[in-house]
């Protein structure tokens, strides 16, 4: 019975020590610094966790910027601004509702014109073919 617990323990802690080297390196490099050497690994995932978040976060509002820019200096008239505050619909469901529907309605036709576009001249058919093989 003692020797199964050992070995118990002894598999618990090899997968613990596992998992911190596993968590060290994420950490190490994404260049997270976690404070103390000896935090506890439920502390450096913590940490690892929020700092993953905030990069998220960042590239997600560099994107959105980026996007902006675009459109601010192929479109003339365009209100930045105005466009980066969002569309704000009612509180009442049924006009939201409805205005939600006007506004999947105006945007059916370039919708689908985009969608075609997309289709046909960039994407990759989903099945390539399989190159021949030649030689021996």
């Amino acid at each position: 019975m003692a020797e199964a617990l050992w070995k118990t323990l002894d598999a618990e802690a090899t997968e613990h020590s596992a998992l911190w080297a596993a968590v060290a390196s994420v950490c190490n490099g994404l260049r997270v610094e976690v404070g103390q050497p000896g935090s506890s690994l439920h502390k450096r995932i913590g940490v690892l966790y929020t700092c993953v978040g905030e990069r998220l976060t960042m590239a997600l509002h560099t994107r959105v910027k980026r996007a902006l820019a675009m459109v601010s200096s192929h479109y003339l008239g365009i209100d930045v601004l105005v466009v980066s505050e969002g569309y704000v619909i009612g509180d009442d469901e049924d006009e939201a509702r409805e205005e939600v529907q006007k506004l999947a309605n105006a945007a059916e036709v370039p919708r689908d014109a985009l969608a075609n576009f997309f289709d046909t001249k960039i994407m990759l058919p989903l099945n390539p073919p399989k190159p021949e093989k030649t030689g021996p």
